[in-house]
């Protein structure tokens, strides 16, 4: 039940510090510490409950052994004979009436009031040794507050001593309260130190968490953050880091296999073709045969096609291709390409519209863009011919300048726009469409070449590709 109750409040916490979007309420630290604050504080509240009662047995012992004390000092000086030796005694003793002095009584046999010291003057009564009945002529009777012991006198008379322990028991409880505020303070110091290392723990998860987001889109040289104090979170950072590199040298390793396989395949393929021409060119084939050796030559092409792209993607992505960087006008680069293919698209029954009219810089590799956005409008000419035209533009796009080629196509899923960019992913397959799946990712390695990103959106309909080269 306690730990419901304190799963409970720590829930109700937890929401009031939401409303004020404090991030750091759900860490682990300061989890830690909220739970060790709540059990400090209920252990507070159970010692001051348990001092409260220990505190008061032992005033009730410690009044207890007073009176018998002073009772005893009567007795040995010989003030208990009679009545009047005694409340002479009194009499010197205490000069005033105080609530702050022990309540002391005298009553004769007959019951008459001989003598008293508290400020309002107690009731006769017949109570004899009757300690609750002598409590309740002094005003306190049926009070546990209110010690007292009766002795009867040589003389018949009885004498009542007794102390109210109210003025004790307070001056005592102010203790623990003390201490409790005192240590509460101490506990909302600790909370307060346990926030600040919460709030930097969370900003080393928040590192982490936006550097793994960086690597998973593309950006490979993005390690974890290592700060000098070697604590936990840096010890986890090394690891990440060297699994991280771990996994761009095995790419790197796939990569230049791939690379290798095709450049040793390239030539016997290359030569397999020249051969295969040279076969086809003879007269004396019959039509069967010479159908056969096409086929074969148009095979082997395909492969060496498919061989090309790899390496050529394998060269962006390296750095390795030949490329130079600088300023060239947009405007004439997308009336170049819809010039090249406006034939290609005429075929397609579809139309090419450059929607840019302002004369605007761009920096980068005139060529590799160029292949880029003829990548970009062959893929939407292959899923979007017969829909209309295809507009090619500029505009700014995510804080990026990016050059954009706009179909009216079914267009992609969002959930498949990563997919799109893999090599040899072919989306529209179930269309019959020739390809190999490489030409989005040819896109992507030239975008990254230039330092930027490729993304998609929906057209509505259809799919507009945003080639970003330049911040804004």
């Amino acid at each position: 039940m306690l730990m419901r109750q304190m799963q409970m409040k720590l829930s109700h916490w937890q929401a009031i510090g939401a409303s004020y979007d404090p991030d750091f309420l759900s860490t682990t630290n300061f989890r830690q510490a909220i739970t060790i604050v709540y059990l400090f504080m209920i252990m507070m509240l159970g010692c001051i409950v348990g001092f409260s009662v220990l505190s008061e047995s032992l005033l009730r012992t410690h009044v207890h052994d007073i009176i018998m004390n002073d009772i005893y000092n009567y007795s040995a000086k010989s003030r208990l004979k009679d009545s009047g030796s005694l409340v002479a005694h009194l009499r010197q003793e205490y000069h005033e009436p105080s609530d702050e002095l022990p309540m002391v009584m005298v009553m004769a046999e007959d019951g008459r009031l001989i003598y008293h010291n508290t400020p309002n003057p107690p009731v006769s009564g017949h109570c004899q040794m009757n300690v609750d009945c002598l409590k309740g002529l002094l005003g306190v009777g049926g009070s546990n507050k209110v010690i007292g012991l009766a002795v009867r006198l040589d003389d018949g008379a009885i004498l009542f001593r007794a102390y109210n322990i109210v003025p004790m028991l307070e001056r005592v409880r102010t203790i623990p309260l003390v201490a409790g505020a005192g240590l509460f303070i101490v506990l909302m110091f600790c909370l307060l130190v346990s926030r600040h290392f919460s709030l930097r723990s969370l900003n080393s998860v928040r590192q982490i968490r936006e550097a793994l987001h960086r690597y998973s889109t593309g950006e490979q040289h993005v390690r974890m953050p290592v700060s000098p104090y070697g604590n936990d979170f840096d010890g986890l950072c090394a690891d990440i880091n060297q699994n991280l590199e771990r996994i761009d040298r095995l790419m790197a390793q796939v990569r230049s296999t791939a690379g290798h396989v095709a450049h040793e395949l390239r030539t016997p393929l290359t030569h397999l073709q020249n051969r295969l021409y040279t076969l086809a060119e003879r007269d004396d084939l019959s039509d069967s045969v010479r159908h056969e050796i096409d086929g074969a030559f148009s095979e082997v092409q395909s492969v060496l096609t498919l061989f090309r792209n790899v390496m050529r993607i394998g060269e962006i992505e390296s750095g390795r291709c030949v490329h130079q960087f600088d300023d060239f006008c947009a405007e004439q680069l997308l009336h170049d390409l819809a010039e090249y293919y406006q034939p290609l698209a005429e075929e397609h029954q579809c139309s090419l519209v450059v929607d840019l009219s302002a004369s605007i810089q761009l920096f980068g590799d005139r060529a590799l863009v160029f292949q880029a956005m003829a990548n970009l409008i062959e893929n939407a000419l292959k899923y979007a011919a017969g829909t209309g035209r295809i507009t090619l533009g500029l505009q700014l796009y995510r804080g990026w300048m990016a050059l954009c080629v706009r179909d009216h196509g079914p267009g992609i899923p969002p959930a498949l726009y990563d997919a799109a960019t893999e090599r040899f992913e072919r989306l529209g397959q179930e269309r019959n469409q020739n390809g190999y799946g490489l030409g989005l990712s040819l896109v992507k390695a030239i975008a990254e070449l230039h330092g930027g990103k490729l993304y998609f959106g929906a057209g509505e309909p259809g799919l507009v590709a945003y080639l970003c080269l330049n911040r804004s």
